[in-house]
């Protein structure tokens, strides 16, 4: 079924631009700490591509990664990345509250943004040290996968 009105309302499209513009940023730099974080994150190519061109994707990608490293976080003023990407879920844990999802007993536009810019941690230590510091966040995620059960959300 179609997703209510209130699933893309001004607050919910207000978060979602809050996850693109404060959120991601701080996601980047804590999936490419090491040249060995760079390329587990790039482990998919082994799925996606065949063995010699997965090869050249997570070496010479990881090694793409690493050098934009220290450039994203000079241009966001990140000395650590753990604490700006955690300094930023707290602000998300509070805007969902006590509720179930920021848009209440179900997800919303914001909540989807949110859940997709942390998508990008899934399966890497950092999704694992943003589930340990923040277990409120990580039972969020898992309310999320449930409520969207594998659909994508596209809106326009």
């Amino acid at each position: 079924s179609p997703p209510s009105e209130d699933f893309a309302s001004e607050s919910a499209r207000t978060w979602a631009a809050w996850a693109t513009h404060e959120l991601a940023p701080m996601v980047y730099p804590n999936l490419t700490k090491t040249y060995g974080e760079c390329r587990r994150a790039l482990s998919y190519a082994d799925g996606a591509f065949g063995p010699m061109d997965a090869l050249l994707i997570k070496h010479v990608g990881a090694l793409g990664m690493s050098l934009a490293h220290g450039k994203i976080k000079r241009k966001y003023g990140i000395e650590d990345e753990r604490a700006a990407l955690f300094e930023k879920l707290a602000t998300w844990e509070a805007r969902i509250g006590d509720r179930p999802f920021r848009g209440g007993d179900a997800p919303d536009l914001a909540d989807v943004a949110v859940h997709g810019v942390l998508g990008a941690v899934a399966g890497l230590p950092a999704r694992d040290d943003v589930v340990e510091a923040h277990p409120k966040i990580g039972a969020w995620l898992e309310r999320v996968e449930a409520a969207l059960g594998g659909e994508r959300v596209v809106v326009r």
